[in-house]
């Protein structure tokens, strides 16, 4: 789903006016699908304060060769607040300045209302710190369930019998899936660790107890990437015990693993140890090409439940402690 306009201008309007206004109210050029008519495709997206979630998309074009010249807007419906009022921003500047008028989704030249007050800053990054994490899992869900073997030796049930597990293929595919989720879980932590950081009160303390390599230096001094990346990418996030620790750096109140620590589906075992067992199979796998021969089908969809339930887990706890409101819109 998406939110769209129509913008149509006077028959004298040159398309050099409209994109020039275009080009003022921050949109970039970009390149777009060719249609007939079609002049120009632009993108707006700020990512100061993580204000954008999707951004807006424009383009310009002619619905006939001799027809007025008209401008759509477009944004998905994982807009945040701010991509919204700029999507309404942009239809009353060109209205404004340019003349004609426009069509949206609310109605004839009538302007979508915000359904809520903008979200803080770090609400926002660790929105989206959430909302990247739960579609890039669904990435190996998508792959588990579109795969196909052939052979005898590609068995859905594992047969408990090491040399026979040993060159089930299936096998290896879930223990080269197992990489791909860690590293989707160690991103998450690393751009929330980030966004914490930079609206943290204790930001300052927590700084002078970071040692930046050379190389991280150099980003954050050549504009590649905000001071506060730089510090979380120092550090390791893929071990809840190590995660935990580079938190409470920030925040006494902080407790991931207490979050994590909590009885999940009355299992024996808790999230917070269940993702270090599958941290240690993965760096076993990574370095040394040790299998892990337990990891069927159904257990690695198990695995990935867990690290979304515990990365949801402490997105919650976050919220609570930093007096942010968390979202559920995925």
């Amino acid at each position: 789903m998406s939110y769209s306009s129509e913008s149509t201008f006077p028959k004298s309007t040159p398309v050099s006016r409209v994109k020039e206004l275009v080009e003022a109210l921050g949109y970039r050029k970009i390149r777009g699908l060719k249609w007939p008519g079609h002049i120009a495709s632009y993108a707006w997206y700020e990512p100061k304060d993580y204000k954008s979630y999707s951004g807006v998309e424009l383009s310009i074009y002619r619905a006939s060769p001799k027809g007025r010249l008209q401008v759509s807007t477009r944004s998905t419906i994982s807009r945040s607040y701010w991509d919204l009022t700029h999507q309404n921003k942009t239809l009353r500047m060109l209205r404004d300045l340019i003349g004609g008028d426009f069509v949206s989704d609310a109605g004839k030249n009538r302007y979508w209302r915000p359904a809520a007050k903008p979200p803080t800053p770090i609400s926002s990054g660790c929105y989206l710190a959430m909302w990247r994490l739960h579609n890039a899992l669904i990435k190996p869900s998508l792959y588990l369930s579109a795969r196909k073997f052939e052979g005898d030796l590609a068995r859905e049930k594992l047969t408990g019998l090491y040399f026979m597990d040993a060159m089930n293929p299936r096998l290896l595919s879930n223990n080269m899936t197992l990489p791909f989720v860690i590293a989707v879980w160690e991103e998450y932590f690393r751009a929330i660790f980030a966004a914490v950081l930079k609206y943290s009160n204790q930001r300052e303390s927590a700084l002078k107890r970071v040692r930046l390599s050379h190389a991280h230096l150099e980003k954050v001094l050549v504009g590649h990437v905000e001071v506060e990346r730089a510090v979380a990418e120092s550090f390791s996030f893929q071990r809840p015990s190590q995660i935990c620790e580079q938190f409470r750096m920030l925040d006494n109140r902080i407790d991931l693993a207490g979050a994590l620590r909590k009885p999940y589906k009355g299992r024996g075992v808790t999230l917070f140890d269940s993702i270090e067992s599958s941290v240690e199979n993965r760096n076993a796998f990574v370095h040394s090409g040790e299998m892990d021969h337990r990891l069927s089908d159904s257990q690695l969809k198990t695995t990935i439940s867990d690290f979304e339930v515990a990365a949801r887990r402490c997105y919650d706890h976050l919220g609570t402690q930093l007096k942010f409101t968390t979202s559920r819109d995925y």
